[in-house]
Formats: C-alpha cells, structure tokens, sequence
C-alpha cells in the first residue's frame, strides 16, 4: 500500500500541475509514469496492468473522435458557427447564440473540438463588430461545458461514467438536460451582470461576417448521417463503444478521405491518459489504497437523498479541481459502487465534475483551448476567469443538485411501490403495512444486501426473494445502522425475527428452516413470529 500511494501520488501531482518546471513530462506522460512504476514495483504484473486498461471506453473515445474528425474536414463546424453567430444583432443576442451553440454542439460531440473549432470565429466577429471579446470567449468555454453535461458524449469524463454505470442514452440525457438549461441560464445571467459595460450598446453598427466555410457538400451527408445512426444505436441500447467504433469504420470506408489525415486528427495524448490512469487506478484499487480512500471520504449511505447528492457533489467537485475531472472520476468509481452504485449517484458524478471544470481557468480543457486560442489578441487572465467561473459554478453545481433531488422525489411519487401487509398472530395488535424500497432477487442482489443503500425509513422494507425456499443465513458486517430481520416461509408466515441487530456485527442470523422471503425493516418493526405476511404489487421473482 506504501508503494502504491507513493507512485499514485507522484502521478497526480504530474496530473495535477500539469507541468512541472523543468521536467518535459505532461498529464499524458505523467499517467503512463505512474502505470510503468506501479508494474516496476510490483504493485501489478504486467498481464494484471493489460488487463486493468478499459479498451470500451477507449474505443469509445477513438470511435467519436474520428467522427468528429470526419465533421471537421467536411467543413460542418465552421459553417455551423458562421450560420448562427452572424445573424446576431444585439450584444445580448450574441452572446446567447455563442452560448447555445457551443452548448447544443459540445453536447453531440465532445466540448474541446467545439472551443477549439469556435474560438477564431468569435474573435474575428469580435474584431468586427470592434466590441470586447472577453464576455464571448468566456460564454464559449462556460457554456461548452455546461452543454457537454448532458450527454454521455459531451465530455471524455461523461464517456467514462456511461461505460461504468451502464445508464442508458435517453435516461443520462432526460435526467440532465435540465441542468444544462438552468446552466445556460445562469452562465448568461452572470456574464450579463459582469460585463453589463461592454453588452450595454443596443444594437450593433452592422451584421458580422465570417469567411466562408470550405465545405464538402457529399463528406458533409455522409457524416451527419452516420453520426444520427450512431445516436440512434446509442439510444437503441447498443454498447457506446461498439457503435461508435461502428460509425469511425462507416466513414473510413465510405468518407473518400486519406486514413493518414483523419488519423492525424485523434488526440492519441488522451487514449494514452486514459490507458495510463486506468493501470494506476487499478494499482491503487489491489493494493488496498482505494478503501482506505473511500473510508476517510465518509460513509453517506445513511443520508437523505439530497445530502448524498450534495456530499457527493462537494467532493467531486473538490476532486476535479486539484486532479482534473476524468482523474476524479476514475478516483471516486469505487466510492460510488461503496454507496451501492445507484443510477442517481453517477449522474451526479457526471454533473458535477463537468460543472466543476468551469470553476478556474485551468479546471478544464476546454477552458484552456479558448485561452491558448485567443492568445494572439486578448489575454484571459486567472483573475479574470475566476470572477465569472467561481459564480457560475457554485450556482449550477447546487442548481443541479437540487434538479436531481426533485427527480428523486418526482420518480419515488410516480411510482408505484410494491407493499407488504402484515396481520399479526397476537390478538388485538394493530395490522401493519410496508412499503419495498428495494428488491434484492439475483444471487449477486442478495450478496449486496443493504451495502450502499440508504437508512430504512419507519415503515420501509428490503425484500429478499428465495425461489425454491431454502435455509438461509443473514449478516450485518456491510450495513451501518440497526435493523429487523423478518424469516417468512412460502405460506406468508413469519418464522423468526432477528430484532436490533447491531451494525457491523459478526453475528450471524439462520432463518431455523426454508423461507420464501426476508424482510428487513429499520429496527423496531414489532414483527413476530406467527404473524401473517401478504404481498401487493410484486413482481414474478427471476
């Protein structure tokens, strides 16, 4: 373990400062430094480091990055910036369509190419139009972010937490698209109210204009038809990784350009990155470093729904500005999977280490692009950057959270939950009912138990089901808090009850015969052997 945060911290201050003064070795070499030591020392054999790489998400990378690549040469994002950027009129109105396109487009494809691809265009309509570029190249990188969080393409970090969690397409983007809207809102709002100076002109002298776009009318089809087909395959069900690789392969074969060209457009640096971070993390993981992590971080399983989405959103948050949010990611899965995996806790993983990249100027690629980018003519200072970024990211962060709180409660009030009614055996008890919160059916289920799920509310159940009914025997070493354990036979009837068993507990609970059900229930349920269980709304057990 000693090695391993020795090499996992040599890895993340290479990550972190991005470059060290004189010492040539940036994020991309810095990963892979940290991969070859961790194989070197010992840490990981070499079979175990191959192995440890994710070639999914690295597929999925590569796959839209040819695509985009393809976009790019057929002219699409440069006729698209000019289409929409010079209809405007207003400062206002400038400003809100740099703001939407960069952000619908950063949601298609990924938010660098679009900072990359839309950044000259904005300074040359700037340099037109004789008004401050700041507002424009700040409404570019904020809201290229803030787009980007809202799809599970937008951003590399996204990319990752769609191959991990497994949410599908449509269920990522409905449940963040709203977040991305208030975002938009809020960048717009605040860089409105900074530069209420330079965006106070009513209307402006002349319409902009752009050069016109070298577009190749047949190259240009042919992509935007693969890339809805690989949206429509994503949105299917179909793996991420496959059908992208899919669409990069569609438009090799049928593009009419030069493979060497649109091979020299992937950004190999991040492949390498990604390969580099996915053999240290699985370093730090073996070595026992990941747990030890994941303790000192707090257990919030035992919170309510909206303090888990905040606390997670703090530390990601906090995690993605000292390490970058792809390392941040890869650092929290784990943490996650701790707190039982749960769909809601990865999107707020992806919402907030997105939203967080808009905090400083270096929090996030993109932000770096349009900086570099528009060197020549105006320099982004940190301060600068900082006095939009720090604004808009704590407003859209807790506007986020609170978006995915209310969906919470939306889905929990929508549906409708399987109970469980008890009659109790001793006269005169009053009968009791329960609301399932949760299904535990496959064997993999039932190992988890209550590991990463929230505290049982009072009148609050976990259903256990055991089909045929066999003997079984329950533990309390992965649950926090005190519960009821209720053994019901196949008839419906209570056979034992393990009441206030205690948390962490090495215990163990036998059911005393062959059960159907078990039932756990926050402690003090005053259920009893004897009583009569019935069911309403279950679903045929797998």
């Amino acid at each position: 373990m000693l090695t391993a945060t020795v090499i996992f911290l040599i890895t993340y201050l290479f990550i972190g400062l991005r470059q060290i003064p004189r010492v040539h070795i940036d994020r991309p070499a810095g990963a892979l430094v940290g991969a070859v030591l961790m194989v070197v020392t010992g840490v990981l054999t070499l079979d175990e480091a191959f192995a440890a790489v994710d070639l999914h998400t690295l597929l999925l990378l590569f796959g839209m990055m040819v695509i985009t690549v393809y976009l790019r040469i057929a002219g699409f994002f440069e006729l698209m910036a000019g289409r929409i950027i010079t209809h405007s009129r207003t400062p206002l109105q400038l400003l809100t369509l740099v703001s939407l396109s960069s952000a619908v487009l950063s949601a298609l494809f990924v938010n660098d190419t679009i900072c990359l691809l839309f950044t000259p265009i904005v300074l040359e309509v700037a340099l037109q139009l004789r008004v401050n570029p700041m507002p424009y190249l700040l409404a570019l990188a904020t809201s290229s972010n803030i787009g980007s969080v809202m799809t599970i393409t937008g951003n590399p970090q996204n990319m990752l937490i769609g191959i991990y969690s497994r949410v599908p397409y449509l269920p990522f983007f409905a449940a963040l698209v709203p977040v991305a809207a208030i975002g938009l809102v809020v960048s717009i709002a605040v860089i409105r109210l900074i530069y209420r100076g330079d965006l106070a002109k009513t209307r402006f002298d002349h319409q902009p204009t752009v050069p016109a776009p070298v577009v190749d009318r047949r190259l240009l089809i042919l992509s935007l038809l693969v890339c809805a087909g690989v949206l429509v395959a994503f949105s299917a069900g179909f793996p991420y990784s496959l059908s992208a690789a899919a669409g990069g392969v569609a438009l090799m074969l049928l593009g009419g350009v030069r493979t060497e060209r649109v091979l020299e457009g992937v950004d190999w640096t991040l492949l390498l990155f990604f390969a580099g971070l996915f053999i240290v993390m699985r370093g730090v993981e073996a070595s026992g470093l990941a747990g030890k992590i994941i303790a000192w971080a707090g257990d919030l399983s035992g919170v309510p729904p909206l303090a888990r989405i905040a606390g997670l959103s703090v530390l990601s948050a906090a995690l993605s500005n000292v390490v970058s949010n792809v390392p941040a990611v890869m650092l929290l899965k784990s943490f996650i999977e701790s707190l039982g995996g749960e769909r809601v806790l990865w999107l707020t993983l992806a919402m907030s280490s997105t939203l967080a990249g808009n905090l400083t100027l270096i929090g996030s690629v993109a932000n770096l692009i349009v900086a570099q980018q528009a060197r020549k003519r105006v320099e982004i200072g940190f301060l600068e950057y900082l006095r939009v970024g720090a604004l808009v990211t704590v407003i859209t962060i807790g506007a986020g959270i609170l978006v995915l709180a209310a969906e919470i409660r939306l889905a929990e009030a929508a549906a409708d939950r399987p109970a469980i009614s008890v009659m109790p055996a001793k006269a005169g008890a009053a009968a009791r009912s329960f609301s399932v919160v949760l299904l535990r059916e496959t064997d993999e289920e039932k190992a988890q138990g209550l590991q990463g799920f929230r505290r049982l509310r009072e009148n609050e159940a976990a259903l256990f089901f055991f089909r045929p009914p066999q003997q079984v025997t329950f533990w309390m070493a992965s649950v926090s808090y005190p519960i009821d354990i209720v053994f019901v036979d196949q008839q419906g009837m209570v056979i034992g009850v393990a009441d206030h068993c205690r948390p962490g507990g090495a215990e163990i609970y036998p059911s005393g015969g062959p059960v159907g059900w078990v039932i756990e229930t926050a402690a003090g349920s005053g259920l009893a052997p004897g009583d009569r269980i019935s069911f309403t709304g279950l679903p045929s057990p797998r």
